[in-house]
């Protein structure tokens, strides 16, 4: 009875380990797997890792991008960001951010105290994906649907977009006023008490 425990037991390990192999390699090597830690989605760009990109939505048409770039190459290298947009400075629909991500280097955007990436005008709402492309210089750039979130949750309860800049109003000039003409008489070098112009007028009191 032992030696047939022993059996199965053996068995069992065997057809665990060939399961686990079969999981993980295929022809003797590792499968490369792309793992997202978070709630957002990740992209490879040219030399560029883009690690947990999705938006955290504000006012409407607003909404705050979410994203950490690891460049691990040896020169700055450039990342545009482009989305669909209704903001004035969109061109044919589209608005794009150019950034320089420095070698050796890991830059996140919008999360605590670093820069936030504001995207404006676009038409999306919590629980929606929104498509934004990733290019870096001359690479082929990739698309992806990112997550739309609030701050419902509490790790990202103060990640809403800052608020939109108050436009500074412009100062209206006052017009100067026209001069009014003066009750003196023409051809006259009097004024119309009698006094000459520049008299000094006695006004009766010592």
């Amino acid at each position: 009875m032992l030696k047939v425990r022993a059996l199965a037991a053996a068995l069992l390990a065997a057809a665990l380990a060939v399961g686990v192999s079969g999981c993980t390699f295929l022809g003797g090597e590792v499968l490369p797997r792309q793992y997202d830690p978070s709630d957002g989605l990740s992209a490879d760009v040219g030399d560029l890792d883009i690690r947990n990109a999705l938006l955290i939505e504000g006012e409407e048409g607003r909404a705050n991008l979410l994203l950490s770039v690891i460049n691990q190459s040896a020169d700055d290298q450039p990342l545009a960001v482009q989305y669909e947009s209704t903001s004035p400075d969109a061109q044919n629909g589209r608005v794009t951010v150019d950034l320089s991500i420095p070698a050796r280097s890991t830059v996140t955007f919008g999360w605590q105290d670093t820069e936030q990436l504001v995207l404006e005008g676009i038409d999306t709402q919590a629980g929606a994906l929104f498509p934004v492309y990733f290019v870096s210089g001359e690479t082929e750039g990739v698309e992806r649907q990112l997550p739309v979130l609030d701050t419902t949750l509490a790790e990202y309860s103060d990640l809403a977009p800052s608020p939109s800049p108050t436009p500074t109003p412009t100062p209206t000039p006052e017009p100067i006023p026209t001069p009014v003409a003066g009750t003196v008489p023409e051809g006259t070098d009097q004024n119309p008490d009698g006094t000459e112009p520049g008299d000094a007028v006695d006004s009766g009191t010592e």
